[in-house]
């Protein structure tokens, strides 16, 4: 029985950066970014028209995306190890 060698073989490093590039240059929607991180659609709406959230996407005049790298670092950026941390402006 022969197998096949894609299954057998692991990526290659050029590889995995390239997934790993077009993996942050993804577009998530209000709803994949509630599913996937736990910030509610509401709170992602009400970020956005206080400019607090993250960079955004305006595709159309009601379609707003976020690309998952900006989001993912915005995320980073608001990372603290205590409450009264002040949180980097982005």
């Amino acid at each position: 029985m022969q197998t096949n060698d894609r299954t057998e073989r692991s990526p290659s490093e050029k590889e995995v950066e390239r997934r790993n590039g077009q993996r942050r240059k993804a577009l998530l929607s209000r709803d994949d970014i509630e599913r996937e991180y736990n910030l509610t659609r509401r709170w992602l709406e009400l970020a956005a028209l206080s400019g607090d959230g993250p960079p955004m996407v305006r595709l159309s005049r009601r379609m707003i995306r976020y690309q998952r790298g900006a989001f993912e670092d915005w995320l980073a950026t608001r990372t603290v190890r205590s409450t009264s941390d002040p949180v980097k402006a982005a």
